[in-house]
């Protein structure tokens, strides 16, 4: 298990002092060939260096998987049984406390956040935010609010036309505008599934409406009664065995009272007896006092076989109507429930769908009428949409080819196509997708004289990686994201671009942001506020990646190591310092 996280900073003053948000402590144990590592870090420019294949990328993996990414046992460093991944994030923005605050998941202090991610070999795994478990939705919430890490792979969607609308609505920060556009257009589409239903299904609703109409008259038709039709198996049974039963009421009667040795007859000869013996002895009182108790209750049970005997008489027409009604009770529990209550329940819930149907012209002339009003609205939207987005793109371009100018492509021309879209539901003269009705393309010009073309056919790859750049560069000061992590975003780059790249690292860094970067370019490395070394060493047995962070001769010996390779001379090693006091 890595430490825990320090939750008490070293120096009140320098946090009263750091960026807003960033993270502030990285502890991994078991993960890939990371044994185990807990990095402090701090606010800024944060480089990440290291020879190729040491590792690097395992931290971004690291960050990922708190920010709720995709984990599984492949991860797991080999003969571990689980991998830990545990982050602190201090200077919480508000949307992250209320996310917080809301999932019940708030900290000692409400300004930071200890989350931790747990692997297990098993394929199980969990999440935990300040000690309280939380689903991974939770995280890429709160991940969304904090961290934003930008790979090989976020560069390579840009050759993705469908990345280029939410990049153009972030940059114009018109994130609120589109969310309402997209609630509306979800019930337009609620509303058009209701009227086609109902429109197809209008046989299948009548002849719906037809049995609903049917049952319930069946089943009111029987006059139900619980508590009636429960006495109706007892009745039967009377009416099918009343002869037996009357012999045998007779017959016990008779025993008791009718005949002249009965048992009451008997009971009074031993009452008489008893009394005698009263008057020779003061014992058989209680005796006696019994006896008069029992002919007492074996009158009322002579009375009683009486009734029963004088009151069940074979009655063939009641008994077929008894019949008859159980049968039809039967039936109808046989069609809608298992008892007459339930019975009774059906034919309510039944008599509700019926009343809810009513009309069914008029329901579709409702649905209609609210998909009028959806599809004016949402036109309005989109064109209020159409034209932001206009004004964002003309500023998107304008900031973004300021930045590309930075970044060594003085004369690239980045252009937006908002085209209309060429599918969708009509309304008036537009149709309208998901985010509106415009069709968004990123277009390069990337020298005087070419017409501009869509990126996938005009940018190479290191291009791309600058595209991406300033576009990132224009979409923080948009919508900002404290924590940025850049993995691979030297490819295809070196010379005075990779050290315009460094400056706008650096920028972003000595911003509002905390800014780390996975780097081979010394150029870059150099101009970073802090620099950690990912290292790796072996027993011939068993790998290790280990993380160090560089001061003073370290990080001098790390640069010069960049910049020559194996062979590191004097003479790197000055162009090394000379960097690093440049930087």
């Amino acid at each position: 298990m890595p430490p825990a996280p320090s939750k008490v900073p070293a120096n009140p003053k320098s946090r009263a002092a750091a960026a807003p948000a960033h993270l502030a402590e990285l502890a991994v144990e078991n993960l890939a060939v990371i044994e185990r590592v807990r990095l402090p870090l701090q606010p800024g420019f944060v480089a990440l260096t290291g020879e190729t294949g040491v590792g690097k990328s395992i931290l971004v993996d690291a960050v990922r998987l708190l920010a709720g990414g995709r984990g599984s046992a492949d991860l797991i460093r080999q003969g571990a049984g689980r991998a830990v991944v545990e982050g602190l994030f201090r200077g919480l923005p508000a949307a992250a406390r209320d996310l917080l605050e809301e999932a019940g998941a708030t900290g000692e202090r409400p300004d930071e956040a200890v989350v931790r991610r747990v692997l297990g070999r098993d394929g199980g795994g969990a999440a935990f935010v300040n000690d309280r478990r939380v689903g991974l939705g939770l995280l890429s919430a709160l991940a969304a609010e904090l961290v934003d890490i930008q790979g090989q792979h976020a560069q390579r969607s840009l050759l993705s036309e469908t990345a280029h609308g939410p990049l153009l609505d972030g940059a114009g920060g018109l994130s609120a505008e589109v969310a309402a556009y997209r609630e509306g257009f979800a019930a337009l589409r609620e509303i058009r599934a209701q009227i086609a239903a109902a429109e197809a299904g209008s046989q299948e609703a009548e002849a719906r409406a037809a049995f609903l109409a049917f049952a319930l008259d069946e089943v009111r038709a029987a006059a139900l009664d619980p508590e009636a039709d429960a006495l109706l198996d007892d009745e039967l049974a009377r009416l099918a065995h009343a002869g037996e039963l009357r012999g045998l009421a007779d017959a016990a009667f008779q025993e008791l009272y009718g005949e002249s040795d009965a048992v009451l007859d008997r009971l009074g000869r031993v009452a008489e007896r008893v009394e005698a013996m009263g008057a020779l002895t003061a014992g058989p009182e209680e005796t006696g006092r019994l006896l008069a108790e029992a002919r007492v209750l074996l009158e009322e049970a002579a009375e009683g076989l009486r009734r029963f005997r004088d009151g069940t008489r074979p009655d063939p027409e009641r008994q077929a109507e008894v019949e008859a009604r159980l049968a039809r009770i039967e039936a109808l529990k046989r069609k809608y429930g298992r008892t007459v209550a339930e019975v009774l329940a059906t034919a309510d819930a039944y008599a509700a769908e019926l009343a809810e149907r009513g009309d069914l012209g008029g329901r579709l002339e409702h649905l209609k009428a609210r998909e009028a009003e959806l599809l004016s609205d949402l036109s309005d939207r989109a064109g209020r949409l159409h034209a932001a987005r206009r004004e964002a793109a003309e500023r998107l371009c304008r900031d973004a080819e300021g930045q590309l100018k930075r970044l060594a492509m003085p004369h690239a021309r980045l252009t937006v196509e908002l085209a209309p879209r060429r599918e969708g539901i009509p309304a008036g003269e537009r149709l309208l997708g998901p985010d509106g009705a415009d069709r968004v393309r990123f277009l390069l010009a990337a020298n005087p004289g070419e017409a501009p073309r869509p990126l996938a056919k005009v940018a190479s790859g290191g291009e791309l990686s600058r595209i991406m750049l300033a576009l990132k560069r224009v979409l923080i000061d948009a919508d900002p994201v404290p924590c940025l992590v850049f993995d691979e975003v030297d490819a295809g780059i070196g010379g005075a671009v990779a050290e315009q790249v460094g400056r706008m690292l650096q920028a972003l860094g000595r911003g509002r942001h905390q800014v780390f970067c996975v780097t081979h370019l010394p150029q870059i490395a150099t101009l970073a506020d802090h620099h950690l070394r990912v290292t790796k060493a072996t027993d011939g047995a068993r790998t290790r990646t280990d993380v160090a962070v560089l001061e003073g001769p370290e990080r001098v010996a790390e640069v010069a190591r960049m910049l020559a390779g194996a062979e590191v001379t004097d003479t790197t090693v000055r162009h090394a310092r000379e960097m690093l006091a440049a930087g």
